[in-house]
């Protein structure tokens, strides 16, 4: 599920795959649609190889692999995530792990 909650961000997935100001179309699925991707890890993937718009053998050395682990610190807004049902859950269950201690006051 983590690739398809990288798939809101459009500049983010262009600067995670080194062309900043690329101008290629890049066909974002909608926000209500990620969590019934099939495949999101290979849509990402394919997403970051057309934001390059690398072609031939720099294209062949491209590792999309390396640029999601950018492209996740890049994304500033996950909010429009909130709505999804399994970002509900994540941060249910993970909210209490994050809130602040007493004892270390």
């Amino acid at each position: 599920m983590t690739e398809a909650w990288l798939l809101i961000d459009e500049s983010a997935i262009r600067e995670a795959s080194g062309n900043p100001n690329g101008r290629t179309p890049l066909a974002l699925p909608r926000t209500r649609d990620l969590e019934k991707l099939p495949d999101p890890k290979e849509l990402l993937y394919e997403l970051l190889r057309q934001a390059s718009e690398l072609s031939g053998r720099r294209l062949a050395k491209f590792k999309p692999d390396e640029c999601v682990h950018r492209l996740a610190e890049l994304i500033d807004d996950f909010s429009p995530l909130c709505g999804l049902p399994a970002f509900k859950l994540l941060q249910k269950n993970t909210a209490p792990s994050f809130k602040p201690s007493l004892s270390s006051a």
